[in-house]
């Protein structure tokens, strides 16, 4: 079974962060050849596009791909780890992608930090790191505007249903991010450029970030998505494409059922037999000369059973040591503190969850390249906090005002939410 993972070993030795050196529960991202990061600057080569500030994939990956194609498809499935789809191959749950190895292949790559989804987008869609790009949390503290914003549908945090309301605020979704998004920069190189998210989200502030100068394709259920990126590829095969298509339903079902419930392994199971007969089955030989189908995700998770203890309304005390409710996720909180109160806070958090928790400052952030390389948006030390609590285990805080009923989450750096697939298979 082509499976190429030899490069595991490499990773899992890279554990170069302070105090955690050794974790068997901690996985680093990699931004150098084997991650996320590359993902887009590889696609790119391959079409012969622009270069971009992050490197391609190490040639222990970019060796197993030809030179050029004419289209690149990249599925998204959002929250589909690695280890999840492997898992899934092995219980006969994921038969097209198992059945179709021998046409392909499967590589293991890191996520991004944090592992959330509007980063690890952002990283995709500029083909940059999460240190350049500066969107660093699912919740972020932005000092221009003086709030801690929503990095998804781009409110103030503590406000419902507003979405795309820190419009009212000033903020420019489309200008915040100060890099030109891939779809403007392939234009200009005569390279189509595709989005297909689902109608709910397609005209949201992130994808308004994100999809400048792509042509953005609704659906409403996976018939109309699957059917219509197939004619998308069958209709002028001779040009060249890059094709986005994200599928969030692993993600929803996750949240709300953990990671390897039966409701989130019967979705993936449907879809991807809606994939092969829908789509690919009905694919015409000139839409497959050329073009290389790609499927990897954002992230990945872990099951996390509901456990008072880490909701935050039950520590007091340690919520007075702080200047704020922490932002970030609740799998890699970001701390800010009151003034004096770092010791205080350390040692709150080994007495009430000993062993759960790691920290590091905003320095050792910085220092370590836990967000990647190149050069750092110019607020980035503003949206870290003071301290970054990384969680063991099954570990997290819950701040929100509302009731947890989280069985599944990511953010963190265990290697179910930061290892991602990367499958590939040539259609032709």
């Amino acid at each position: 079974m082509p499976i190429i993972d030899s490069h595991l070993n490499l990773l899992q030795e890279r554990q170069s962060l302070p105090g955690l050196e050794g974790s068997p529960d901690i996985l680093l991202p990699n931004y150098d050849g084997f991650g996320l990061a590359n993902l887009t600057p590889s696609i790119s080569r391959w079409l012969g596009g622009p270069e971009f500030s992050a490197p391609v994939f190490s040639d222990v990956i970019l060796g197993q791909f030809a030179p050029k194609y004419k289209r690149v498809v990249l599925l998204l499935v959002d929250a589909l780890g690695y280890n999840q789809l492997t898992r899934l191959m092995e219980q006969g749950h994921a038969g097209f992608w198992k059945r179709n190895l021998s046409n392909g292949k499967l590589f293991p790559i890191t996520s991004i930090s944090p592992s959330t989804t509007s980063t690890a987008l952002t990283s995709i869609w500029t083909g940059s790191t999460p240190l350049e790009h500066g969107i660093i949390g699912y919740e972020m503290w932005v000092k221009s505007l003086s709030m801690v914003i929503n990095t998804i549908v781009h409110s103030p945090i503590t406000f419902w249903g507003d979405v795309g309301g820190l419009a009212r605020a000033g903020f420019d979704p489309v200008s915040f991010l100060g890099i030109p998004p891939v779809g403007e920069r392939y234009t200009a190189r005569g390279i189509e450029s595709h989005a297909f998210v689902p109608a709910s989200i397609a005209n949201s502030g992130l994808s308004k970030m994100h999809h400048v100068g792509t042509q953005l394709h609704g659906y409403t259920a996976e018939s109309d998505f699957l059917a219509n990126l197939r004619d998308l590829l069958n209709s002028r095969p001779n040009n060249r494409k890059f094709v986005y298509a994200y599928w969030s339903h692993v993600d929803s079902l996750m949240h709300r059922y953990g990671t390897y419930n039966e409701r989130v392994t019967e979705q993936f199971e449907s879809f991807s037999d809606a994939f092969e007969r829908i789509l690919l089955n009905k694919l015409e030989p000139r839409a497959r000369e050329d073009t290389l189908f790609l499927l990897t995700a954002d992230h990945g998770s872990v099951e996390t059973p509901y456990n008072p203890s880490y909701e935050l309304t039950s520590h007091p005390e340690l919520v007075n040591m702080l200047v704020m409710q922490p932002t970030c996720e609740g799998r890699l909180p970001y701390l800010y503190l009151k003034p004096g109160q770092e010791d205080a806070v350390r040692q709150y958090f080994e007495h009430a969850w000993p062993g759960e928790f790691s920290f590091l400052t905003r320095q050792q952030v910085l220092d370590s390249g836990l967000l990647g390389c190149g050069t750092p948006n110019g607020d980035i030390a503003n949206r870290i906090g003071d301290l970054v609590a990384i969680p063991h285990g099954n570990t997290y805080l819950w701040w929100v005002n509302k009731t947890n009923v989280m069985q599944g989450r990511h953010g963190g750096l265990h290697p179910d939410e930061m290892l991602v697939p990367l499958y590939a298979l040539s259609l032709d």
